[in-house]
């Protein structure tokens, strides 16, 4: 028995020394040293997507792997790269899970190389790369750009981050730009191509595989749902003076913060308990007496005196502030709203059965 016992420990640490190539592991080790590679959090949270004998194999097998030579470790995560490249293997969400796990690996600089050859490949550099590019260097881009072409990459933005970038260009620039997305239909393949030939030409290969972008009025209005109030304002000022009947489509399809003023009491009261009691104390100076009642009538007497008491005690504000706390609060009912909890819908009184 004690023969047994050191044979089997023997093999055991004769293991660590054989490990010289990637090519000498099982799958098992493979998938155990590359979870030792992506640290601790990460390995917890893939190893919670395997089953039961899977995660005892693979710890196991982590277990055993005292000391990995670095050669093993970097053709380990290299095998993993180009099984990942494969575009069959991409789903939804891999773009951004392959970049987190590369990053763990490899350190954000190392990775970097690997990402772009990956986004490359998938067809999804457009949305990626402009998504982590820093906002300063979009906004330097789009500014010395036409305002179609501007219109075209903010098509293709997340509505958070064309906010925020929408929101730093210059005010006589920005508003054409809003313009120009709210009139934009679906761009043809040849404007695409012509559009990253410019991109290619002003910031180099990494922007590439463009796809269709989103234009109209809810598009504009999507975005305008992300800016504070006072850049909100502005655009819809500018777009009117330029076409009414198209500032008017946009205002119906987004939700302003004086639409508050229309939501029902039950889903008011809602709303009141989940927003922050400071930013309703910020956001409610200098709205009209309307919108104040809405929320005062909808809350116990005494919560109504204190947030009054309140309003009073912060004194002069920064209109800065006033909107920050106003968006803060428009998102936040956004989200409930989009987890199905309340309606911003205004009833009209053919819908309603009494």
């Amino acid at each position: 028995m004690f023969l047994q016992r050191k044979q089997k420990l023997q093999k055991k640490r004769s293991l660590v020394k054989q490990i010289k190539s990637a090519s000498d592991l099982t799958g098992t080790q493979r998938a155990a040293v590359f979870l030792i590679s992506v640290g601790v959090h990460r390995a917890s949270q893939l190893l919670k997507l395997l089953r039961d004998n899977e995660i005892q194999d693979i710890t196991l097998q982590i277990a055993q792997m005292k000391n990995i030579n670095p050669t093993v470790v970097d053709q380990v995560i290299k095998e993993y790269y180009e099984l990942m490249t494969r575009k069959s293997y991409i789903m939804e969400g891999g773009i951004d899970i392959a970049r987190e796990l590369l990053n763990h690996a490899k350190g954000a600089g190392n990775s970097a190389e690997m990402m772009r050859k990956l986004e490359a490949k998938t067809g999804n550099s457009a949305f990626g790369l402009f998504q982590s590019t820093e906002t300063s260097n979009i906004v330097h881009f789009l500014q010395s750009e036409n305002p179609q072409v501007a219109a075209l990459i903010l098509g293709h933005m997340a509505h958070d981050r064309a906010a925020e970038v929408l929101g730093q260009l210059k005010p006589e620039f920005q508003a054409d730009v809003a313009y120009r997305l709210a009139t934009m239909g679906q761009a043809t393949p040849e404007i695409i191509a012509e559009i990253e030939e410019v991109i290619r030409d002003q910031m180099g290969s990494m922007f590439t595989g463009l796809e269709a972008a989103k234009g109209g009025p809810g598009a504009v209005a999507d975005i305008l749902n992300e800016v504070t109030p006072s850049t909100e304002k502005a655009l819809l000022e500018v777009l009117d003076k330029k076409d009414s009947k198209l500032a008017e489509e946009i205002k119906k399809r987004m939700f302003l913060f004086d639409d508050i003023a229309g939501i029902d009491d039950k889903h008011m009261q809602i709303i009141i308990t989940e927003i922050d009691k400071n930013d309703l104390t910020m956001a409610l100076k200098g709205v009209q007496d309307e919108l104040l009642s809405k929320f005062m009538g909808n809350m116990s007497t005494r919560a109504a005196e204190m947030l009054k008491e309140d309003m009073e005690a912060v004194g002069a504000v920064h209109v800065k502030d006033v909107d920050e706390a106003r968006l803060r609060i428009i998102q936040k009912i956004k989200k409930l709203e989009s987890s199905g909890q309340i309606s911003t819908r205004k009833v009209s009184e053919d819908e309603v059965i009494q």
